[in-house]
């Protein structure tokens, strides 16, 4: 993480592409998320907490699941994005803060802590709004290695143009304190936090132009085409690299999901 990472997190919930951005997001990964959540517990009855809950897709679904006898609280800096229902509470609220949320069967938190400079306290807070014998997932990319990242394109030039974007992406979301490799130490740092049954499953695959993953990329460039080309790309260049995000002929990488789970020992 570069030492002078002090912006926080790079999206917005106000940006015209938060809407794209939270679509793409659960077209990738809600699946996953779901099933593995299935896997952890049963939900019926349960009070979840979602945080960092962006567009609500999981909040909205744990709604369903838990049933009229559970509760849901999702949380956000920005939440306006985040539906109410009667089990299914928004809440304005930064993890980071340490303001207390009470107590919950399950809590979730899905590309947040890797992108957080003050991740570690943010753990704690998440293990701190557990209940006793309940269960914290939290989700986190792997994202491809520089320079491996396009596995197929229309033609050598926009292979390197798109390598060129995904380091350059990299290089900004560090500048505002992500860490690119907290995916995998999540695992030794809910260890050391003193959770039980502590497991980590790894998903991931190809990114296929205007699917779900590339749809992704594309609304982040959407959000981050300022400090892009302060790195040096043109409009020109990032343009051409929306246009072949929508390309099916090109096939990347995909980031893969790390989802790290564990239960707080019973007092």
């Amino acid at each position: 993480m570069s030492t002078d990472a002090v912006h926080g997190y790079a999206y917005d919930n106000d940006s015209t592409q938060a809407e794209a951005h939270h679509r793409a997001l659960a077209d990738l990964l809600d699946r996953q998320t779901q099933l593995r959540l299935d896997d952890l517990t049963d939900l019926t009855g349960k009070r979840c907490l979602e945080v960092g809950a962006g567009g609500g897709s999981i909040a909205q679904w744990f709604a369903e699941r838990v049933g009229p006898h559970g509760s849901v609280l999702a949380t956000d800096i920005k939440p306006e994005h985040i539906p109410r229902s009667h089990v299914l509470t928004p809440r304005r609220h930064d993890i980071t803060s340490g303001e207390p949320l009470g107590r919950f069967d399950v809590v979730h938190a899905r590309l947040l802590l890797g992108h957080l400079p003050a991740r570690e306290a943010a753990l704690r807070h998440l293990i701190d709004a557990v209940e006793p014998g309940g269960v914290l997932l939290t989700e986190d990319f792997l994202p491809t290695p520089d320079d491996d990242i396009v596995a197929a394109a229309p033609d050598a030039e926009t292979a390197e143009l798109v390598d060129r974007y995904n380091r350059l992406q990299m290089r900004t979301l560090e500048s505002h304190g992500a860490d690119r490799t907290w995916s995998r130490r999540a695992l030794s740092a809910y260890l050391d936090a003193g959770l039980t049954e502590v497991e980590v499953t790894v998903h991931g695959t190809t990114w296929r132009g205007g699917g779900p993953g590339c749809r992704l990329l594309l609304a982040g460039l959407g959000q981050l085409r300022e400090p892009l080309e302060a790195l040096g790309m043109t409009a020109g260049d990032l343009d051409r690299v929306a246009a072949a995000l929508q390309d099916p002929r090109l096939i990347l990488n995909g980031y893969l999901v790390y989802l790290t789970s564990g239960r707080k020992p019973q007092n």
